[in-house]
């Protein structure tokens, strides 16, 4: 029995930290704020490309606005590590920190056939409030955190999680807390050489693609100062430990100035790293909560549990 527990917990523990250096790549690069799809009436509009005397910066300064505005979306995501693959939907609202329902598909991890038992499956469900993310517990999991169905784990555990890599605790949790579409713009306009592509089709809809080079050097400015010296020099480092000198970033951007999806890819250690991520109906209503706190475990005390299965073992 102490056996299965602490399968089960680390089962958790090891999905919790996957989804959160994700969701944390995701903004610190344009990543976990990813870009999205316009309303039917959006749509309408025919012309994708920015005015003919504006600067690719410049329009993409207008975006950051007009997709700021937007304050929600449905969105999905595929996510590749090396040979990890993910993939999520749902819905997330960004206008007073991250809130949103997410189910994620872990189903092209190595070893997901050890989930079933372990959680109940290998589809993950995950609210997220402004304090944090739940993710909803099922199989031996359940057992192990005394039948409570949630595990929550704060930003302040996420930059624990995530460590030098999070831009040192508190200012990448707070990064993580505020992510949102319009961070992938920025990012692309922090890399300093965006440039326009072309037109090109998204999920049936007319977009102009901008891309850019995002340096390590270069992160100060995407992190638009919300990230101290030593943060930066911190998350610069675990950048560079895991082999990652630059990041790739393209957005495409529809006429209405909203963005339809945004990609970020890189080299690492682990092999080739992808995030990219569609949006669509802005404006869709989010209204996550977070669960009843009689009903939740403590990302802490669930891996207290975990080690007191081990011990007794």
């Amino acid at each position: 029995m102490a056996g299965t527990r602490k399968a089960a917990v680390a089962v958790v523990l090891g999905a919790l930290s996957l989804t959160a250096t994700a969701c944390n790549d995701n903004n610190d690069s344009g990543k976990n704020a990813a870009p999205a799809a316009p309303t039917t009436a959006a749509a309408a509009t025919t012309q994708a490309a920015p005015p003919a005397k504006v600067s690719p910066a410049v329009f993409l300064e207008q975006v950051t606005k007009k997709t700021g505005a937007a304050k929600s979306a449905k969105v999905t995501e595929d996510i590749t590590v090396g040979n990890i693959t993910m993939k999520a939907d749902g819905a997330m609202a960004w206008g007073d920190g991250l809130r949103g329902d997410m189910t994620m598909d872990m189903s092209g991890m190595p070893g997901a056939d050890k989930m079933t038992s372990s959680i109940g499956g290998t589809a993950f469900v995950y609210r997220f409030v402004t304090d944090g993310m739940y993710m909803k517990l099922g199989g031996d999991a359940l057992q192990a955190s005394d039948g409570r169905h949630w595990v929550h784990i704060g930003y302040g555990d996420v930059a624990k999680m995530q460590g030098a890599a999070a831009g040192g605790g508190a200012g990448g949790a707070d990064q993580f807390k505020k992510a949102d579409p319009v961070e992938g713009v920025r990012t692309l306009i922090a890399s300093g050489t965006v440039t326009e592509v072309g037109r090109e089709t998204v999920n049936g809809k007319s977009a102009t693609r901008y891309s850019g080079v995002l340096k390590v050097a270069d992160m100060a400015k995407a992190s638009g100062g919300q990230l101290t010296p030593e943060q930066l020099d911190q998350m610069k480092q675990a950048l560079t430990t895991a082999g990652i000198t630059s990041e790739t970033v393209d957005v495409w951007v529809d006429a209405d100035q909203l963005v339809l999806k945004q990609s970020v890819q890189a080299d690492t250690k682990a092999g080739a790293m992808k995030f990219s991520v569609n949006y669509s109906d802005y404006g869709t209503p989010v209204t996550t909560t977070a669960p009843d706190k009689s009903d939740t475990v403590e990302f802490t005390e669930l891996a207290k549990l975990g080690q007191n299965a081990a011990a007794d073992s």
